[in-house]
């Protein structure tokens, strides 16, 4: 007797009883296909998991040179690896965790490499309004306009360098020599002080090690300052580094002004969106280029008008506290206390009560300048952060990336915050547009 024929109407999936064949339903096949799908696919989502951790390792542990695994081959491979199931959620954030590991990897790698691009990038970001300024105003081609801003630059720098580097050689070679036969001197005075004989009583100290280390670390530190000048000097009389002075970084230059445009929408396009649109890159950008721009401009004030006055006041080591003041002063609230009390010490030891005096007030009334003078008038745009958010900043990035995280904690966190907010309007806007048609007549109804 023929087996009864399935009806047109019942559901081609639906489970039915196999039959005297013994071959089985349709259901246990694709049961059977599925399973055998997602067991493939887990085990390549644990060999992308092994070579990531395998990629990781070899980030932390480098392997010796004439190994052949390197952490670029083993994120390839799991690259290639994971590529079936790049439309699945978990191959994707393990790819993009693996890929922007190894990009930070390689950015540490080629730091020395990379370190005249982001500093040819960051010059050109500065002077690119008076670039831009020029072509609008004499209608110059962009390339003739930027290549005589970049003669200009490098001519100002060069002979910045021809008049100021031997003045702060000498006075660093003759500060490190008179630290140096300074520290007799320094031993005998704490001996006599009745400092160490006050502590020495209390059971705090002993007297005579106590000399002996604070002789020890000031020898120490004083043996590093003619180090550092032998170093500099050696690494820009090497032919490496006079070729990268004289020919590299003019053409770097010249090239990244005459194409800016071009390179900073590639670099815009890198970046996420909110709401499809970049405009928090936008702000940021004029926030943090007003206030490098401004704050490198009162820097060199505060530079010049120290190192004057302390001349003036016959101040020992004059250009040194002048330098120093105006580099620190890209560090807001910590770089002015920082350099009165190096200055003010340097002062003391190596002039006396008033010299140290005169840095002290010196650096007071530059202070005053700068906070009711240059900054209202140079930083017309402000940056909008809180001054505890400020501090905060410093103290985070000085602690994670030392001095250079000092330097640049501010525009950084200003970029931060300019992208939260941006988010965070653009999630505002989204969800009262959500709650507006969830409701009756346009209003928002509570869930």
């Amino acid at each position: 007797m023929s087996s009864p024929s399935r009806s047109p109407s019942s559901p081609p999936d639906s489970p039915s009883e196999p039959d005297a064949g013994g071959s089985s339903p349709p259901g246990s096949i694709a049961q059977s296909a599925f399973e055998r799908i997602t067991a493939f696919e887990t085990v390549l989502i644990a060999g992308g998991v092994v070579l990531f951790l395998a990629m990781l390792y070899l980030m932390q542990v480098p392997t010796r040179e004439e190994g052949f695994l390197s952490p670029p081959l083993v994120g390839l491979a799991g690259a290639l690896l994971l590529w079936p199931l790049r439309h699945q959620k978990a191959a994707r954030s393990l790819m993009l965790s693996g890929g922007v590991l190894l990009l930070l990897w390689t950015m540490t790698k080629l730091s020395r490499i990379l370190v005249p691009f982001a500093g040819v990038y960051l010059l050109a970001y500065l002077i690119n309004p008076v670039v831009r300024g020029l072509k609008a105003r004499f209608r110059t081609p962009r390339w003739v306009s930027s290549l005589f801003i970049t003669g200009l630059v490098v001519g100002t720098f060069a002979l910045l360098v021809l008049i100021l580097a031997p003045s702060v050689a000498d006075q660093l070679e003759v500060l490190s020599d008179r630290l140096v036969k300074g520290v007799g001197e320094l031993r005998s005075w704490l001996a006599s002080s009745a400092i160490l004989d006050t502590l020495a009583t209390t059971g705090l100290i002993d007297k005579q090690e106590a000399l002996q280390q604070i002789q020890a670390l000031v020898q120490r530190q004083a043996r590093r300052l003619p180090e550092a000048v032998e170093g500099v000097a050696s690494s820009l009389g090497s032919v490496l580094g006079v070729l990268t002075l004289v020919a590299l970084v003019p053409v770097l230059l010249f090239y990244t002004l005459r194409d800016y445009p071009d390179i900073q929408e590639s670099l815009t396009e890198l970046f996420p969106t909110a709401g499809g649109r970049r405009d928090y890159l936008v702000q940021a950008g004029g926030i943090v280029g007003q206030y490098l721009r401004g704050q490198l401009m009162i820097s060199s004030i505060a530079a010049f008008n120290v190192s004057l006055l302390l001349f003036l006041f016959d101040v020992p080591f004059w250009l040194l506290i002048g330098l120093l003041g105006g580099l620190l002063n890209f560090i807001p609230q910590l770089g002015a206390i920082i350099t009165m009390i190096v200055g003010g010490f340097v002062a003391f030891v190596l002039g006396g009560w008033v010299k140290a005096a005169v840095v002290v007030a010196v650096l007071v009334g530059q202070s005053f300048l700068e906070q009711s003078v240059l900054t209202p008038n140079i930083l017309s745009y402000q940056v909008g952060l809180h001054p505890l958010l400020v501090l905060f900043s410093l103290l985070t990035f000085g602690f994670f990336l030392g001095i250079f995280g000092l330097l640049i904690a501010v525009p950084l966190t200003a970029i931060l915050v300019t992208a939260y907010r941006a988010y965070r309007e653009e999630l505002t806007f989204e969800l009262a547009e959500y709650g507006g048609e969830s409701a009756p007549n346009g209003n928002a109804t509570a869930p």
